[in-house]
């Protein structure tokens, strides 16, 4: 007959010191590095335009802005706290991100690059934050002088196409696709660093101010829009008749980095907003302001909805 196995047995306290250390371990293990919890940074100066109806481009502002992104942008978290960006000029003092589930702060608008640049000089500034993880301390982002030229590209006129024809903005059919183009991205340009080409991005909104559609935010969308895509397809589900709708299109001229395994894109940017309209009677009889709500901070030509 074999022997039995001898039990070890402990006191009390000891046993609770086991559990508590086993809990603490397992704990550290799901938190890991703050690059578990913010995918990038943004840091950037963007020009925004308005597209008339006839197809004329009228400057709103120039812009300085930041953004934390979190690696599950799609959830409403609090992986990322107490955002801080400081610098030179206005961020001087620093600049609270908000609270959003994407941080973000934009800072005073100007009407040129040149003024705005008197309010943050090209130079190196600091991001700040919190993870469930551990904290970041002044993770460096340098805006690249240049001198001779603007690095943001030009201003970017938009089109609408359905069954291969150019459409008019008052009279987009709802029951059909819709196909967003948009002059040449000349500035776009692959990245020497291999971490995320130059970018375009195009935004669809409700008159309400309300985003319902995107073409993919970089590194974290494998199918977002590069800096040689033509166009991107609105698909007809996404459309209701006798409604008017909102779209903005961007190009991001970006340098990148890397720290502590967290990328870094500083970016020149250019938008252009332009509004459009569907046939038809609204179904839904929903009702619209004479002028859509604001679903960005770079349209200070429209009022932000109050609810």
């Amino acid at each position: 007959m074999n022997k039995p196995l001898a039990m070890k047995t402990f006191s009390p306290l000891v046993f609770l010191f086991m559990i508590l250390s086993a809990s603490a371990n397992e704990n550290n293990e799901n938190i890991g590095t703050p690059s578990e919890h913010v995918d990038y940074v943004v840091m950037g100066k963007s020009i925004n335009h308005r597209q008339s109806s006839t197809a004329r481009l009228d400057l709103l502002n120039t812009v300085f802005f930041a953004e934390i992104f979190p690696v599950e942008i799609n959830l409403i978290s609090e992986s990322v706290t107490n955002g801080l960006l400081t610098g030179p000029g206005d961020a001087a003092d620093g600049l609270n991100f908000s609270s959003a589930r994407i941080p973000f702060l934009a800072g005073q608008r100007e009407m040129t690059i040149a003024n705005l640049t008197q309010r943050y000089p090209d130079s190196t500034y600091f991001f700040s934050f919190d993870t469930p993880a551990g904290s970041i301390k002044n993770l460096p982002a340098t805006f690249i002088k240049n001198e001779d030229e603007i690095s943001n590209p030009g201003p970017i006129e938009i089109a609408l196409y359905q069954q291969s024809n150019e459409v008019d903005i008052s009279a987009i059919n709802s029951d059909q696709d819709l196909k967003v183009t948009w002059s040449n991205f000349i500035k776009g340009a692959a990245d020497p660093n291999n971490i995320i080409d130059d970018m375009i991005y195009v935004i669809l909104g409700n008159c309400h101010g309300e985003e319902i559609e995107h073409s993919g935010h970089a590194i974290s969308n494998e199918s977002a829009l590069t800096y040689d895509k033509q166009e991107f397809v609105i698909p007809r589900e996404k459309l209701t008749a006798g409604q008017v709708y909102q779209l903005e299109v961007e190009h991001s001229n970006m340098e990148t980095d890397i720290y502590k395994n967290i990328e870094i894109i500083v970016t020149y940017a250019a938008t252009t907003f332009l509004d459009f309209r569907t046939k038809g009677k609204n179904p839904e009889f929903q009702e619209c302001p004479e002028y859509p709500y604001a679903m960005d901070g770079g349209q200070t030509d429209r009022i932000k909805r109050s609810d």
